[in-house]
């Protein structure tokens, strides 16, 4: 449908519409429900396109601008209609973002905020149709000025019509394209999650039949590990809608499932709001996996695992309270060179952190730190 006025001086808008008086007939009623239901699939369509109420963009203020330079006319228009108004997306030459919208079906839905605000002047507009048939908007030229157009501008305006609807359709293509990349990424993690559970149970079914001690407990410790990457994914599976993590509560999750693990009671200590980016998460949850794992080794006592900062950078640590470090021991060097510290020192340098090793703040024990930048 072609919205056009094209008035001569003096004559208003150039319109006259017959308006009937007849009371309406027993067809009235179905009609008006068949036209209610039409509205409200058009407006879930509408809706599902995503863009009322939204911020200007320069895609779409370049139409208008060109709009108006075609038609010489001081204002254009990119409107998306809703229930009640009529959201303009881009607005050239005009300071409002919305008007009200019209009821009349068989008139363009910003005719009467046009005659209002520009009684004796013209305005050429075009539907903005989606490929299955909804009008969900219109561009609109509008001039103060009584005025004639010719068919040339009419379909240079159809065709900036047809750009606005295919960067519409482009958008809701793209948009569906990444809701289904993230079905697969989640289906992938929750696919991953069970294999590594599963790899992890087979290596505890391996360390209950093998007779050295040192091999059990190897056996074992490689299963914590990979149930540690395990339950990183199951976060990632249950969180998807976020590029980062409230990294404390998570870490509350992981040692309430360390402590039955490693028989141990563990502390965590930090700020719920802090959070951190997601692919941060895995390697902070192994190094609490393997630190938490020393510390019930080697030290004694309760294990406080506490997030915080120093010195501007997110610093995780892990303490116990046993005899505390052995003479000369250092976390980055050669005395430090158990598997298990080889992991965290890889971790640390992924995180691009620093590794130390101190006594706790008060007491005594051992207290291993990464500190990192925060992103």
């Amino acid at each position: 449908m072609l919205h056009l006025v094209a008035p001569t001086p003096g004559s208003g808008l150039g319109v006259t519409v017959a308006a009937s008086t007849a009371r309406p007939g027993p067809e009235a009623a179905p009609l008006e429900a068949t036209r209610a239901g039409l509205e409200a699939t058009r407006l879930a369509v509408a809706e599902r396109y995503g863009v009322l109420d939204t911020a200007p963009e320069l895609a779409f203020d370049r139409i208008t601008a060109l709009a108006a330079e075609l038609f010489q006319a001081p204002v254009a228009i990119i409107g998306f209609i809703g229930r009640d108004r009529v959201f303009f997306k881009s607005h050239h030459g005009l300071e409002e973002t919305e008007a009200s919208r019209g009821t009349d079906p068989s008139r363009s839905v910003l005719e009467p905020w046009i005659r209002d605000r520009y009684k004796h002047g013209f305005h050429a507009g075009v539907p903005l149709d989606t490929p299955d048939g909804y009008e969900i908007g219109t561009l609109l030229v509008i001039d103060r000025r009584p005025r004639q157009i010719e068919e040339q501008q009419m379909r240079r305006l159809r065709a900036l019509a047809g750009i606005v609807t295919d960067e519409l359709a482009m958008r809701l293509a793209a948009r569906r394209a990444l809701a289904q990349a993230d079905i697969m990424k989640s289906e992938v993690d929750h696919r991953v999650m069970n294999s590594l559970q599963f790899v992890s149970s087979l290596l505890q079914m391996q360390s209950r039949s093998v007779a050295s001690t040192e091999t059990r407990q190897q056996l074992q410790a490689a299963a914590d590990r990979v149930r540690a990457v395990a339950r990183t994914h199951r976060v990632f599976s249950a969180d998807e809608t976020h590029d980062r993590l409230p990294i404390v509560a998570h870490l509350r999750g992981l040692c309430e499932e360390l402590a039955s693990i490693l028989d141990a009671e563990i502390k965590v200590v930090g700020t719920d709001e802090t959070s951190v980016p997601k692919d941060q998460v895995l390697a902070i949850g192994l190094i609490v996996n393997e630190l938490a794992a020393n510390a019930r080794k080697h030290g004694a006592g309760a294990i406080t695992v506490s997030f915080g900062w120093n010195d501007g950078q997110h610093e995780l640590a892990v303490a116990d309270e046993g005899d505390g470090l052995k003479q000369g021991f250092s976390a980055t060097g050669p005395t430090g060179n158990g598997l298990g510290m080889k992991v965290v020192r890889a971790l640390a340098e992924q995180l691009k952190g620093r590794l130390s090793a101190r006594p706790p703040p008060a007491g005594e024990g051992t207290c291993v730190a990464v500190s990192f930048p925060a992103e």
